[in-house]
């Protein structure tokens, strides 16, 4: 089974920058693609495919590039229509992209649908690639982090909204990493597409919005008919890393194929400017983020101790005021 990865980069200028994006140069994303086909190109997976809706801009960036090292750019049929200012606007067009690539990929290939922030690492297990074959779909399971950082019931309160019924054990699944059959998308986009449709009906009840929304609620209710997953995260075909999170021991993600760095965009975009991707460096660089992360979130908890604290103290004065 052939690999087709492939990242989505939607140009708007208009549109909201993304929660987790501090560049509010559009085509920051591509930087950050490079840098993805860069490490693909190390551990020797297919070059990478930018699928976008501006390619000659995006065509103009990577042009002083030599060939052999460009990702390949392919427009994107863009028809999904929603409110510029809506969180994760650009992601909500992977639905898009899904579609594309189910129409025109071989029988004999599997898309590798990735966020632009991510690098590789090692190749993806083979093992692993048939299961997911043989399956369908490979995913990447979240909830053991959304569910205690959200709350359990709100989160499965929104994926229940959108799939407009009971689910018998609802899941989050991160949007960064799908690993899927054509014939398995021709499944999944329509519910997607159907599920889209609620989502935005009913987004101003939901506390979760972008893509892994509504194609979460669509993976749960085919789990729930029948479709099986394969949870690629406890293979460590990928991992999410945020710097100074101690959700993980930073030394894990070594093991990964993939990382996902949501909150590393400016590291991976100045990594982008080296003709090769060096894993030590990366190694270095990340490990130097994550070090400042676990000071600010040090910091921040120091902070909060002597806000309660000077509360208390406060609320102890008023009380004894209250009594003399």
């Amino acid at each position: 089974m052939n690999l087709f990865p492939c990242t989505l980069v939607y140009v708007d200028d208009d549109a909201k920058p993304g929660p987790n994006s501090t560049n509010r140069d559009p085509l920051s994303y591509v930087s950050q693609a490079i840098c993805l086909n860069n490490s693909l190109r190390r551990v020797g997976m297919p070059t990478l495919t930018i699928m976008t809706n501006a390619p000659a801009l995006v065509e103009q960036r990577i042009g002083s590039m030599p060939a052999e090292h460009r990702p390949v750019v392919t427009k994107l049929a863009a028809t999904i229509e929603l409110p510029k200012n809506t969180p994760f606007y650009a992601a909500h067009f992977k639905l898009d992209l899904m579609d594309q690539v189910a129409a025109s990929l071989p029988e004999d290939t599997m898309m590798l649908l990735l966020d632009a922030d991510m690098v590789a690492l090692l190749p993806l297990d083979r093992s692993l690639v048939e299961r997911c074959a043989e399956a369908g779909l490979g995913v990447f399971d979240i909830s053991d982090q959304v569910f205690p950082a959200y709350g359990s019931e709100s989160v499965v309160e929104d994926l229940e909204i959108v799939a407009d019924r009971r689910l018998k054990n609802p899941r989050w699944y991160g949007g960064e990493f799908l690993l899927a059959t054509p014939a398995s998308l021709r499944r999944l986009v329509p519910r997607a597409r159907a599920y889209y449709a609620r989502y935005l009906s009913e987004s101003g009840r939901l506390k979760h919005h972008g893509d892994e929304a509504f194609i979460s609620a669509a993976l749960n209710t085919l789990v729930d008919e029948g479709q099986v997953l394969i949870e690629v995260g406890a293979y460590q075909a990928v991992g999410r890393h945020w710097a100074g999170n101690n959700y993980r021991d930073v030394r894990w993600f070594r093991c990964c194929s993939f990382v996902h760095l949501p909150g590393g965009k400016a590291l991976l975009e100045k990594e982008a400017r080296f003709g090769e991707f060096a894993p030590d460096r990366f190694w270095r660089h990340m490990r130097v983020a994550h070090l400042r992360g676990r000071v600010r979130h040090a910091v921040k908890r120091i902070a909060k101790m002597l806000s309660v604290g000077r509360l208390a103290t406060w609320s102890a004065y008023a009380v004894r005021s209250v009594k003399s």
